[in-house]
């Protein structure tokens, strides 16, 4: 029983300091996000700015309505992208399941191909609603598909076919377009936090307040769902309601991203797999809210860094989360292969 109990101190005490370190990650990244740029702003003008003194109307203006804004968007995005990673994966029981491999992100990419091509008078608020629909309607074909005793490596193909069916049919709708719409949504398939502002947060604010704790909250039912089905249901839980209810949640998750900010691909893919590894853990009490904040963190990262490698050019900074997301999934499964 001792023996026990100081386990149990150590595994707090480890999963606190971990905790610390990510957050204290995430305010100096933070920081870094509302200072860097041209205007650079001091760390002084900024305190400042927060202790309510005068300072200079342009730092003024560049951070609180610039970069703020931004930065808030990118602490919320990847927050609730990395809670869609978890749910998906642990409902699933597959490590490999994210928006972008089961047809959620292409779906609702496509939802959003049609409203800015053919210029539909639907109100920006309705956006994530109608990105909801393409996403939960790709994502319940992939379903539908996998129902069978298929294996895991099925259920992803069978989601990266209609991503890519998806995917083609958003180049046909975007090349029936006029000239700027082309642009426009080219712009928006790379997925970007650029000139997002207040309008876009307060649009993404109630999908984050209501749908992230909902997500916690199920961290048991995950839990029971990684027992494997028959052991859920023999503990009397509804294994293939509950996951549609999953689905339902992750999809609107990542839908009202996508309709915001367009797709940012692998944040939900390895925030989680982050968060297993340095817990050592697959407890989804412990895996939902660190995942959380290393997605935050890392969308907080590749934004910063997408602002300067190519400073004073930005690049989109799903092109950067793709781009190293889509190389560590190919190590991941490589090591997976080598290791069976």
């Amino acid at each position: 029983m001792l023996y026990r109990e100081i386990i149990i101190k150590e595994s707090v005490k480890k999963y606190t300091i971990f905790l610390t370190v990510s957050l204290t990650i995430f305010i100096v990244l933070f920081g870094a996000s509302l200072i860097i740029g041209e205007p650079f702003v001091s760390v002084n003008t900024l305190i400042e700015m927060i202790s309510g003194k005068e300072v200079e109307k342009i730092s003024q203006i560049v951070v609180n309505e610039i970069r703020l804004p931004r930065a808030i968007i990118a602490l919320m995005s990847g927050t609730m992208l990395a809670i869609t990673g978890v749910l998906l994966q642990d409902s699933f029981q597959n490590h490999l399941a994210g928006p972008e491999l089961i047809g959620v992100s292409s779906g609702a990419s496509f939802m959003m191909a049609i409203i800015t091509v053919f210029h539909l008078p639907i109100s920006f608020s309705l956006h994530p609603l109608l990105a909801f629909i393409g996403g939960f309607t790709s994502g319940l074909i992939v379903i539908g598909s996998a129902l069978g005793k298929l294996q895991k490596s099925s259920f992803i193909l069978i989601g990266t076919a209609v991503s890519a069916f998806l995917g083609a049919l958003v180049i046909i709708i975007i090349s029936l377009g006029k000239q700027n719409d082309i642009g426009l949504m080219l712009f928006f398939l790379t997925g970007s936090l650029a000139n997002r502002n207040w309008t876009h947060v307060g649009n993404l604010l109630p999908w984050f307040i209501i749908f992230t704790p909902a997500s916690m909250l199920i961290a048991r039912v995950l839990n029971l769902l990684r027992l494997g089905d028959e052991a859920a249901q023999g503990r009397g839980l509804p294994v293939q309601t509950v996951r549609l209810l999953i689905l339902f949640i992750g999809v609107l998750l990542v839908s009202s991203v996508i309709a915001n900010c367009g797709p940012i691909g692998y944040i939900s893919l390895l925030a989680p797999h982050l968060a297993r590894k340095m817990l050592r853990t697959e407890n989804a009490f412990k895996v939902l809210p660190t995942a959380a904040m290393i997605g935050s963190v890392l969308l907080l990262g590749a934004d910063l860094a997408a602002r300067l490698l190519f400073y004073p050019l930005e690049i989109p900074v799903g092109l950067l989360t793709t781009i190293i997301g889509g190389s560590i999934l190919l190590i991941f499964l490589v090591k997976r292969r080598s290791n069976k």
